[in-house]
C-alpha cells in the first residue's frame, strides 16, 4: 500500500510501499479513502508531540471502507462506509466512567501515538469506528473526528453555548469554519477575525453575522461599539498565542469564556484583576468525546451540519499540501484523496 511516513522531524514526509496490515483481534481494516490535514500534523512533523514515534505515518482525520473484520468484531460489515475517531481509550479510568474519555488517563491516538490514515489501509480499534451514510461524501466525512467534533465539543460542552449568545471565533481557519457553522446550528449570533480578506468573505458566505480584520488596532473597540459595550459572552481562540488569549480576554463581557482551542505558545499570561473580579473564565478543550462525534455524524447525516472541506488533493501532493498549511495559505481544511 502507498503511506506517507516521517521518518525524521523537521523533514517531509517519505511516500513509500508498505505491507498493508492485519486486523488483530477486536480490529478492523480501513480502506482509507480521504485523510484530512491538520495544524497538529505540523507539530508532529516539528517534533513538538513527544509521544509520537518514529517512522510514523500520521493522519488523524480518516474515512473509508470497512476492508476485512479481525476476531471477536461485531456490527461491522465488509463495505459500510466509517469514520476513525482518534482515541483509543482503556474504558476503566476514572475519565472513562464518567463520560470524559477524551482526558482518558491511559489515551492513545490514531495519527499522533499510533500509525493514521495518510496511507491506503489503517487498522482501528472498533470502538474507533462510526458508520455513516454513503450519501455524506467521504471527504466532508472525514474531517469529522476532529475539525468538526473538537469545535462541537468547545461550542456545546466547554463553552455552553445558547441561542442568542453573542460568540465570536478568533482565527477563522481549518476548525474556524467549522464553528461558524456549528454556532449557527446553535442559534448564535456568530462573529469571526482574520487577516485575510479572503477569509473574512469566505466566513460571511458560510454564514457569519459578523467578520472582522484583526490586524486593526481599533478591534477591541470596534466590537465594543458594535455591541453597545456588552462585548461577546464566549470567544473561541483558535490562533492559541500569549497575545490572542490576552486579546480574547478583552473582548468578552464580565462574566464571559474564553475556550483556548489553538496551541502554539507553550504558555501565556493574563491579568489577574481583569479574571478575577469581572469573573471570566478560559476554558482549555482536547479533543471530543465517543458520543459528540456520534451526534456530529447524525446531524451531518440529517444536513443539519455540513463539514466545510476547502479543497482536495491526491495523494501523491501531500507534502505541498501541509506546506501550504504552514504558510497561512489554507483557507480551510485541505483533504487527501485515494482512489
Amino acid at each position: 500500500m502507498k503511506a506517507a511516513v516521517l521518518r525524521e522531524f523537521h523533514r517531509p514526509l517519505s511516500l513509500e510501499e508498505r505491507e498493508i496490515p492485519s486486523p488483530g483481534d477486536g480490529e478492523v481494516l480501513v480502506k482509507v479513502r480521504a485523510s484530512g490535514l491538520c495544524v497538529s500534523d505540523l507539530h508532529i512533523q516539528d517534533g513538538m508531540i513527544a509521544s509520537t514515534p518514529l517512522p510514523h505515518v500520521p493522519g488523524h482525520e480518516t474515512a473509508g471502507e470497512v476492508a476485512a473484520l479481525g476476531e471477536n468484531v461485531r456490527n461491522f460489515s465488509v463495505g459500510d462506509h466509517v469514520i476513525v475517531g482518534i482515541d483509543v481509550t482503556c474504558g476503566e479510568c476514572r475519565f472513562c466512567r464518567t463520560g470524559r474519555g477524551n482526558l482518558c488517563k491511559n489515551l492513545k491516538r490514531t495519527g499522533f501515538e499510533l500509525d493514521g490514515g495518510h496511507a491506503e489501509y489503517v487498522t482501528a480499534r472498533r470502538e474507533q469506528l462510526f458508520k455513516i451514510d454513503h450519501a455524506v461524501p467521504f471527504a466532508e466525512a472525514c474531517i469529522i473526528p476532529d475539525a468538526v467534533a473538537c469545535m462541537y465539543h468547545a461550542i456545546k460542552a466547554q463553552a455552553g453555548v445558547r441561542a442568542g449568545d453573542r460568540a465570536l471565533i478568533l482565527g477563522a481557519g481549518g476548525l474556524g469554519m467549522q464553528g461558524i457553522r456549528i454556532l449557527k446550528y446553535f442559534g448564535a449570533e456568530t462573529w469571526c477575525t482574520s487577516r485575510q480578506k479572503a477569509k473574512l468573505d469566505l466566513a460571511r458566505s458560510l454564514g457569519a453575522d459578523h467578520a472582522l480584520d484583526s490586524t486593526a488596532a481599533t478591534l477591541v473597540a470596534e466590537i465594543e461599539r458594535m455591541t453597545d459595550g456588552e462585548m461577546c459572552d464566549v470567544v473561541f481562540d483558535n490562533i492559541g498565542i500569549a497575545s490572542s488569549v490576552q486579546t480574547s480576554l478583552g473582548l468578552i463581557r464580565p462574566g464571559g469564556k474564553v475556550v483556548v482551542v489553538g496551541y502554539n505558545d507553550p504558555a501565556f499570561t493574563v491579568g489577574y484583576q481583569d479574571l478575577v473580579i469581572r469573573e471570566k473564565e478560559v476554558i482549555g478543550i482536547r479533543g471530543s468525546t465517543r458520543q459528540e462525534i456520534a451526534e456530529v455524524v447524525r446531524l451531518a447525516e440529517r444536513g443539519k451540519i455540513k463539514p466545510f472541506v476547502w479543497r482536495t488533493i491526491p495523494f501523491e501532493e501531500i507534502n505541498e499540501g501541509l506546506n501550504a498549511l504552514r504558510k497561512g495559505e489554507s483557507m480551510g481544511r485541505t483533504v487527501v484523496m485515494f482512489d
